[in-house]
């Protein structure tokens, strides 16, 4: 079973890292990897950024890619 610690150990190992790759990493289902990692996030251990800035570098209400483009990485706080 996958612990707290592999997770932050892992975001540190690779100084960043979103869902998806913890999840293939750890051989561990998407959303209890979610779920730990915010339990990591409200224990102040790690820290969710927020890298989904618009590829046309403008607002995001004329990006044609505007259905959920938003993406999350965590990193050691």
């Amino acid at each position: 079973m996958t612990s707290l610690l592999q997770i932050r150990d892992l975001i540190a190992l690779y100084g960043q890292a979103d869902i998806a790759l913890l999840s293939e990493q750890l051989n561990t289902p998407a959303p209890l990897i979610q779920a730990m990692v915010e339990k990591l996030v409200s224990l102040e251990k790690i820290e969710q950024v927020d890298i989904s800035a618009c590829l046309t570098g403008s607002s995001c209400k004329g990006c044609p890619e505007s259905t959920d483009c938003t993406h999350f990485v965590y990193k050691i706080k």
